[in-house]
């Protein structure tokens, strides 16, 4: 589910995940139910890199999710990356102002 609160800058989320993440990683990205797989989304919802052959996404590679009523826990799925996520939970809360908790999943 893609966070909720009416007062998120979207773009600020977007520039903490390239920081922590990586240039390549977005959270503009969604899960497409009826398709079966994970498209450019609106709001932020899942940290993700596209999957690219020469120009072409083939895909994302899905790294951790926003979950919850609002958007108020992190799942994070690659255990050996933890201190980035950890990281990220940290400056979000500080930069935005609202709480995030960290979920390890894996």
């Amino acid at each position: 589910m893609p966070l909720q609160h009416s007062n998120v800058d979207a773009g600020q989320i977007e520039a903490l995940v390239k920081k922590h993440f990586g240039g390549d990683f977005t959270c503009f990205v969604t899960r497409d139910h009826p398709l079966g797989r994970y498209v450019k989304g609106e709001r932020p919802d899942v940290i993700a890199r596209p999957r690219k052959v020469s120009f072409l996404t083939l895909g994302y590679e899905v790294i951790g999710q926003f979950k919850d009523e609002n958007g108020d826990v992190l799942e994070f799925y690659r255990d050996w990356e933890a201190n980035r996520a950890r990281a990220f939970v940290e400056e979000y809360k500080r930069a935005l102002g609202h709480d995030l908790r960290l979920q390890m999943i894996g």
